[in-house]
């Protein structure tokens, strides 16, 4: 082999050993930059879930706060429903009671006022005769 020829093969292997070593350089900073990132990243990541459960932990106190709400609340709905409901049948049977009694009154008013006319049409025949000379 020409000497030429094995003084660029050596030029070229030192240039490719130059390169890679500035390459491995590279990715043992980069390497680095990452291990720090992950680092900075692990307390951030931890901080974060910390937040993160504990706002979890907010959200169900308020899930129970509301459903405590709306136990009440549902049941003041219920009680003012079955309020109104008996309202609603006192109402009806009281009318009914009063329109019965109404009925009945006009009834016995009705059947006094034709007693009364009855007796009325049928007097005496002496009283009759007071009446037809005053």
């Amino acid at each position: 082999m020409p000497i030429a020829l094995e003084i660029t093969l050596i030029i070229a292997l030192a240039a490719v050993t130059i390169g890679l070593l500035g390459l491995f350089f590279r990715l043992g900073r980069t390497a680095q930059g990452v291990d720090a990132f992950l680092v900075a990243s692990r307390a951030d990541l931890a901080q974060i879930a910390g937040d993160v459960h504990a706002s979890r932990l907010r959200m169900d106190q308020l899930a129970i706060s509301l459903q405590a709400s709306l136990d009440e609340i549902s049941g003041v709905a219920r009680l003012m429903g079955d309020v109104g409901r008996t309202i609603k049948e006192l109402h009806n049977r009281y009318q009914c009671t009063l329109e019965s009694i109404t009925r009945n009154i006009a009834i016995v008013i009705g059947g006094i006022s034709a007693v009364l006319a009855f007796f009325k049409s049928r007097q005496s025949p002496h009283e009759h005769e007071q009446e037809n000379q005053t």
